[in-house]
């Protein structure tokens, strides 16, 4: 048995100079997100063999807040592809994982996250299961194979979706 964990980064700061895109860091409501994260996961005892991060700053940032106080969490690898990643690129990603890695989890962005975890439980439609993918969300799913490569479109069951509190507007 597998285990995929997804992370959407906390809430962005949108109204501070950045450079590019990847230079946004988090809002004050996002480190707040970040540490109810924290708190949350600390308490439920998910593990995870390795933990890949997008370059951007704001998922950085949210994945250093959890490990702050969690050491049982890796040390993330950073992969330039789940930046500006769809499902597809992430299904790739997960393909190419050793068979000897148990559970893994992204920390990236929408709704490329979204997206690909409706469709690795209902299968390869557009649609989504769920109503809204918030920032600081983060999704527990199963797969019972013991090879990444057999990962399709369908083959997973859902065992959480966790959504911060409401801290403000999203």
């Amino acid at each position: 048995m597998k285990h995929i964990y997804l992370i959407r980064h906390a809430k962005s700061e949108w109204d501070e100079p950045y450079d590019t895109d990847l230079d946004r860091s988090l809002s004050r409501r996002g480190r707040i997100q970040s540490k109810a994260l924290r708190d949350y996961l600390k308490e439920s005892r998910f593990e995870f063999d390795q933990c890949l991060v997008s370059p951007a700053e704001r998922t950085l940032k949210t994945y250093s807040s959890l490990r702050k106080e969690i050491l049982r969490f890796p040390k993330p690898e950073i992969r330039e592809n789940l930046y500006d990643a769809d499902k597809e690129d992430l299904m790739f990603v997960l393909h190419g994982l050793s068979s000897s890695t148990r559970s893994v989890c992204l920390v990236g962005h929408n709704p490329s996250l979204e997206a690909f975890g409706s469709a690795l439980v209902l299968g390869d439609k557009e649609q989504s299961l769920f109503h809204k993918f918030p920032t600081a969300s983060f999704l527990g799913l199963s797969f019972s194979d013991d090879s990444w490569k057999n990962l399709s479109w369908g083959s997973c069951q859902l065992v959480v979706f966790w959504i911060p509190g409401q801290i403000g507007k999203e």
